[in-house]
């Protein structure tokens, strides 16, 4: 049983031809309004995990689609995906192009925490799908410096997660190593798998789930769910502070990760409604000109 899950969660991430996304990469040198840092999942079969893990959220446009939210209203925004996989770059053999791994995602945070505690730093959002969504978690946790504006999770699973990283992982971590990042913890009074906290340094958390029973889809996916979140995040204190939560009752655990499904376009409204308060930055201070105000919280 354990043996045929473990094949059906390699069908979350269709195989397909990377694409660039449309979004600005980001340039570490010019700091833009927003960033968004997107960890993809497992990758579909036939496949060998996590040798075989790819960004296939920039490539199918899903990036793109929460972009372009923010550039529509004058945002100047850059995006950087990652693959499932605990390496700083590696090669998948069937794709033949380098993707980046949390090693890499680790390295851009720390280069950005400049930026971050100036007067008017970039806001952070957070997108990842499947696993990429557990590391992304793992990412916050061990990140308490640093305050994440928006995280979104697209079914977050971690089916597989130390068969696929046990060998890569064991013994590499001075701090929580990411193999608990798919523990269980007491919650208020609670177990809860660590992947469904979301802790104190993010404001905004929007988690999304596929459907539970079977139904007709409109967009993609098939009409029988191979596989679906079930719990709902919660903070450390057992409260549901800014966090929100959509179940999509006619899209699988894939289909929940496509621009056109209804799962991102809850995201995209949520995120239009509560980031109106979000700014472009004033053009940088002229000798003539006082410097621009710091960013309200």
């Amino acid at each position: 049983m354990r043996a045929l899950f473990l094949l059906l969660l390699t069908a979350c991430a269709p195989r397909l031809t990377p694409q660039a996304a449309h979004t600005p990469a980001l340039d570490l040198t010019d700091p833009p309004d927003v960033v968004i840092l997107s960890v993809s999942g497992r990758c579909a079969p036939p496949c060998a995990a996590p040798r075989d893990n790819w960004d296939y959220l920039g490539s199918r446009g899903t990036v793109d689609a929460v972009a372009n939210l923010f550039s529509a209203r004058g945002l100047s925004v850059q995006a950087r995906g990652y693959a499932s996989h605990p390496a700083h770059t590696f090669t998948p053999p069937a794709l033949d192009v380098p993707q980046r791994g949390y090693a890499a995602l680790q390295d851009d945070l720390n280069a950005l925490k400049p930026w971050l505690r100036g007067p008017r730093p970039p806001r952070l959002v957070l997108l990842g799908h499947s696993q990429g969504a557990v590391w992304l978690h793992h990412l916050t946790r061990v990140n308490p410096d640093v305050t994440f504006d928006v995280q979104i999770d697209l079914d977050g699973i971690c089916l597989g997660w130390r068969g696929d990283f046990q060998d890569a992982l064991r013994g590499v971590s001075a701090g929580p190593s990411p193999l608990e990042a798919c523990d269980v913890i007491r919650v208020a009074g609670r177990n809860l798998n660590i992947k469904d906290v979301v802790w104190p340094n993010v404001k905004l958390n929007l988690e999304v789930q596929s459907k539970r029973l079977p139904a007709r889809t409109q967009t993609l996916g098939l009409p029988v769910n191979y596989l679906f979140e079930l719990t709902p995040n919660t903070r450390l204190d057992g409260t549901r502070s800014g966090l929100e939560r959509f179940v999509s009752s006619r899209e699988d655990h894939s289909a929940v990760s496509y621009p056109r499904s209804e799962a991102l376009g809850w995201v995209t409204r949520r995120l239009e409604v509560l980031t109106l308060d979000w700014a472009p930055a004033l053009p940088a201070p002229t000798p003539d000109a006082p410097p621009r105000p710091a960013r309200t919280p």
